[in-house]
């Protein structure tokens, strides 16, 4: 038994990915290197400072890959639904006609039948 995929379903999904992944592609200027929340804070020279400049080094660098990877996975999931709904319409096309190719078949076996009430 196949599995059937609901195309509003799908489409549905779609447009939620898109939007995320369009909330994201607004955050992710902002944190580039000179933008606002690019720039490190002034630490000053107390003790610890070096500190919290690694520190924050370390959690920007680690905030900006994690949101580059998330938008490359979301551009990931739409080309695989993209995908997923293109192969889905191919196979519903393909059962269609077999499904046609049956019934003609079946229609011609049935018109090769002698009739039976010409005896």
């Amino acid at each position: 038994m196949g599995t059937e995929l609901d195309p509003e379903a799908l489409e549905e999904y779609r447009t939620v990915i898109r939007g995320q992944l369009d909330h994201l592609e607004a955050i992710i200027p902002v944190l580039s290197n000179g933008e606002p929340l690019g720039r490190m804070p002034a630490f000053g020279q107390m003790d610890g400072s070096n500190t919290a400049r690694e520190n924050y080094t370390a959690f920007h660098e680690t905030t900006w890959n994690n949101l580059q990877d998330l938008r490359e996975a979301m551009y990931g999931m739409i080309k695989t639904l993209n995908e997923t709904a293109d192969l889905a319409e191919e196979s519903d096309q393909a059962a269609a006609t077999d499904m046609q190719a049956n019934y003609d078949d079946l229609l011609g076996d049935a018109s090769t039948q002698p009739d039976s009430d010409a005896v």
